[in-house]
């Protein structure tokens, strides 16, 4: 019995021992599991501010991989700039300083496709939850990037580029796995641009905080800095009495009444090549000229940047390797004042551009010292341009002091008569003259058509008089004009919205861009507004020339791409139809989206016509770039005849923002 006892008490103890160690096992797992939980709350709780929203590293690889996926709230090293008393748009549109946080309470969700706006679900209520992507912020050097003009980008690619031919200020894009994706900053101080007319003559000096110009070309009165401003006296290299008092002269060159370089009407679209700061651009303005001012990115820094800043029609480009991107017959006269240009050399090459770019009839007026100077260089030069354009069947129309001005036959008897071998040649009929995205200039004159100076109206009734060239793209008039009376139509709708809802103001807007202007009508219906129209036109299509044709401007370009302008540079994007034409060529819809923002300036307006699908794939990204929404009611839809089913309209603006690190 004692054995028995003795047993029992072990057998006790054992089981005694087994659940002590059970529970004290327990307790610690019990222990270990409270704190895991703990850290992983603290952590969900505690995300940090402003991480990801900024650009750390240098290299371009490193900035494309910066993107962050998250969810949808604005960042923290963002914040809105007040300021209401010298730019608010007087239509009760008030900056409030804002800190743009991270919500705290929601994790990082992950995006399935890196092009999708967003992943749409359900939660316990059954309400939709859209979560999107958030940018961070550039690094402030990338502020006036360029993405298809930036040659340190072009340096890191190892692109073997013929500097004597100007091939490094022509466009080359980066592979998209070394493109931005970030939102470019404004710089240091930027102000909302001052308004037309005002900003003809100044611009805020923050804006575009360069003074080259202003020192280097001082004694000809392209610009001065004084106080917070840049100021243009409206000088020149060649016109130090000032650019108004240089095109007069001109106009009595072409013995005109009253020295009017418009010839009444029938010079209105002008070529100024290298044309510095605009101010020939601006002041031939007032004559209802307008002119597409054109230089590169070269040692006069930021010219065409201060241009647009002051609101004159102008873009990014040069005279090198590859034809300009407009369609043959597009301009009534080019200009070339001091711009540096061999004109005779590589075979004539250069002035055979300018000669396609002219319309029959039309003029070439070219200052410069060869064309007044006695010395021996000068002769020479001025030998080889004479016996170059004599060739090319130019007649001098006037020469005065340092000005010669040239005019291009209106037909082809003169190019009929010529001794056979006479160069330049004629180019084949086999070769577009109209085609000139991404192709190389020809050493061949452009032969002449049908249509010569007087198959235009003078201007304005050019303007919505069907264009000779209509028939040659199989477009009949009644359809040419069903398409001026639509968007005279939807742009009125347009103001009429924006103006209502306190969105635009007197002049407020001046730089506009249509991303797919087709035949210009969106351009035409705003006619007696201050404000100017780039006109872009997908190199696909044809219809560029009737742009021209009506007395309007623009350019092809593939939105693929990045467009040939500096940031901060258009006060209104128009996109009809683009993000459905991107997006069906494989190309990436929020590239565009980032393109657009680097181009608008801060408070621009942009206004999407696409899909329903695609406005609504777009509107997932408004927070993401720092736009607002300010309408939250669809814009109605007008019946005509180039709607669609499922169109819509959203309108938002660009927010006016700062990386914290600079306030």
């Amino acid at each position: 019995m004692r054995g028995s006892r003795n047993n029992g008490a072990v057998h006790k103890r054992r089981v005694f021992f087994t659940v002590c160690v059970t529970v004290l096992m327990l307790s610690m797992l019990s222990i270990y599991y409270s704190s895991f939980f703990s850290s992983r709350i603290q952590q969900k709780h505690s995300i940090p501010r402003g991480g990801g929203s900024s650009v750390e590293n240098n290299d371009w690889d490193s900035t494309s991989k910066a993107l962050t996926i998250r969810s949808m709230k604005p960042d923290s090293e963002d914040v809105a700039v007040e300021d209401d008393e010298k730019h608010d748009l007087a239509v009760g549109l008030s900056l409030k300083e804002e800190r743009l946080d991270r919500d705290e309470n929601e994790e990082r969700p992950e995006m399935d496709e890196p092009d999708a706006a967003g992943d749409e679900s359900k939660d316990d209520g059954g309400i939709e939850e859209v979560t999107t992507k958030t940018f961070p912020v550039c690094e402030s050097k990338y502020s006036e990037i360029i993405p298809c003009l930036d040659q340190p980008t072009q340096k890191k690619l190892k692109m073997k580029l013929n500097h004597s031919v100007m091939e490094h200020f022509e466009r080359h894009c980066p592979p998209s796995e070394h493109r931005l994706k970030c939102l470019i900053p404004p710089p240091p101080n930027y102000q909302v641009p001052i308004r037309w007319p005002a900003s003809r003559d100044e611009v805020w000096q923050a804006n575009i905080p360069h003074s080259f110009l202003a020192y280097n070309k001082s004694d000809q009165h392209w610009m001065e800095i004084r106080g917070d401003k840049a100021l243009f006296p409206g000088g020149g290299t060649h016109f130090h009495d000032g650019a108004d008092k240089y095109i007069a002269n001109l106009g009595k060159m072409l013995r005109e009444e009253d020295s009017d370089l418009s010839r009444k009407g029938k010079i209105r679209t002008v070529l100024d090549v290298g044309c510095g700061v605009a101010s020939f651009g601006a002041f031939l303005l007032p004559l209802n000229i307008i002119a597409m001012s054109l230089a590169p990115n070269d040692v006069h820094q930021n010219q065409i940047q201060f241009a647009l800043e002051r609101g004159i029609p102008s873009m990014l480009g040069v005279l090198g390797t590859k034809r300009l991107p407009y369609p043959s017959k597009s301009f009534d006269l080019a200009h070339c004042s001091r711009c540096r240009i061999d004109w005779h050399k590589r075979e004539g090459i250069l002035l055979l551009e300018v000669d396609r770019l002219l319309r029959p009839g039309g003029y070439f007026a070219w200052s410069s010292p060869a064309a007044y100077r006695e010395n021996e260089a000068d002769r020479q030069e001025w030998a080889a341009m004479t016996t170059l354009v004599k060739n090319m069947c130019w007649t001098e129309a006037a020469k005065e002091g340092q000005t010669v001005i040239w005019q291009k036959p209106l037909t082809s008897q003169c190019y009929e008569e010529r001794e056979p071998g006479t160069h330049p040649p004629l180019c084949s009929s086999v070769e577009d003259p109209d085609a000139a995205w991404d192709l190389p200039m020809k050493t061949c004159i452009t032969p002449l058509t049908k249509y010569n100076e007087d198959s235009l109206e003078p201007w304005p009734q050019r303007l919505n008089a069907p264009s000779p060239r209509l028939q040659d793209l199989g477009i009949v008039e009644k359809s040419y004009e069903t398409d001026t009376y639509v968007w005279q139509e939807r742009v009125q709708y347009y103001w009429k919205q924006l103006s209502e809802n306190g969105q635009i103001a007197a002049n407020s807007v001046r730089n506009i861009m249509d991303m797919n202007a087709h035949l210009g009508g969106f351009a035409a219906a705003l006619k007696d507004e201050e404000v100017w129209i780039m006109n872009v036109i997908s190199p696909s299509l044809k219809t560029l020339e009737i742009v021209y044709d009506r007395g309007l401007i623009g350019t092809y370009h593939d939105w693929c791409e990045s467009f040939s302008t500096y940031p901060r540079t258009y006060d209104l994007l128009h996109a009809w139809n683009v993000f459905s034409d991107v997006d069906s060529r494989g190309c990436s819809v929020e590239d565009l989206l980032l393109e657009m923002d680097r181009v608008i300036r801060p408070l621009g307006i942009v206004i999407v016509r696409d899909s329903a699908s695609m406005v609504n794939r777009v509107t997932k990204y408004l927070k993401a770039l720092r736009w607002d929404h300010w309408s939250k009611d669809e814009f109605e839809i007008l019946e005509d005849s180039l709607a669609h089913g499922d169109e819509k309209i959203l309108m938002v603006r660009k927010r006016q923002w700062q990386p914290v690190e600079i306030l």
